[in-house]
């Protein structure tokens, strides 16, 4: 080596005050570099690692595949990937629950209101946008660290993330669907909003902004353009006539490619 990471770099780096493009050099140093890890290795609090490393033990290293981890396998995500991908918080049972149960009332509501299909389209769209927010919040995603530094991180993790996100949670929607009062047309009109806002929650991702707080802006955007179309047209459902789907189509095909045009953007780690 050439040289070496002096001490106030490293001080940096273990605190995690170093700036981006310094630490991607220091890591590939770092790769190479016994004793720069060796000096590193003194700055780092080993009680915080391994309680990080324990964590990351029982989410990844459990011994048993689940439903959605077996799903994943069985065609053809890797291994290794497939356990990354279920430690995302909106794949858990606990969430799913979560989902179902607002689903549920929100069929009961419109069963006891006017408007009887309303309560629940206007929810449906929102629940694989919520879900996405949650697979990428830092505060609540136990494997944040562990996905944004391996080499399956960045865009295509988060490609296969948000796929498994928007999946799973099209399953306790569409069951919902069911229990509607008036089915029809009516109980899949919700399926292309809601492609078109899980799109373009993560094309405005790439923008910069935390995914979690994009997902709040479009989601208070999709209820208070449901109103207001609704007003606009004397019909509350006008957002899912032929020209809202039209929109929301339109929507989905451009955050496909200001998503795949600023890929670079997901390689970057977010706070």
């Amino acid at each position: 080596m050439s040289w070496h990471a002096d001490a106030r770099v490293l001080d940096g780096y273990a605190d995690g005050s170093l700036g981006g493009a310094s630490v991607y050099s220091v890591e590939a140093h770092l790769a190479g570099c016994p004793r720069c890890r060796g000096e590193l290795s003194k700055r780092v609090d080993s009680d915080r690692l391994d309680r990080i490393w324990g964590d990351v033990r029982s989410d990844v290293e459990a011994p048993r595949r689940g439903v959605v981890e077996r799903a994943l396998v069985g065609v053809g995500v890797p291994a290794h990937t497939a356990r990354v991908v279920v430690a995302t918080p909106s794949l858990r049972t606990s969430w799913i629950l979560a989902v179902a149960t607002s689903l549920a009332f929100a069929v009961l509501a419109g069963r006891l209101v006017g408007d009887a299909n309303l309560p629940f389209l206007v929810l449906a769209p929102l629940v694989p946008v919520l879900g996405v927010a949650a697979a990428f919040a830092r505060p609540i995603d136990p494997l944040w660290e562990i996905a944004a530094a391996t080499a399956t991180g960045g865009f295509r993790l988060t490609m296969i993330r948000a796929a498994a996100v928007i999946t799973v949670s099209i399953v306790p929607t569409a069951l919902a669907a069911l229990g509607l009062p008036e089915l029809g047309w009516i109980a899949v009109a919700w399926l292309l909003p809601a492609l078109g806002l899980t799109l373009l929650t993560l094309a405005l991702s790439a923008g910069g902004a935390t995914t979690p707080a994009v997902a709040g802006v479009v989601a208070a955007t999709w209820a208070l353009g449901v109103v207001v179309a609704g007003q606009m047209a004397a019909d509350p459902l006008a957002v899912f006539a032929t020209r809202g789907q039209v929109l929301m189509a339109t929507i989905a095909a451009a955050s496909v490619i200001v998503v795949v045009r600023r890929r670079d953007t997901f390689e970057r780690a977010k706070a």
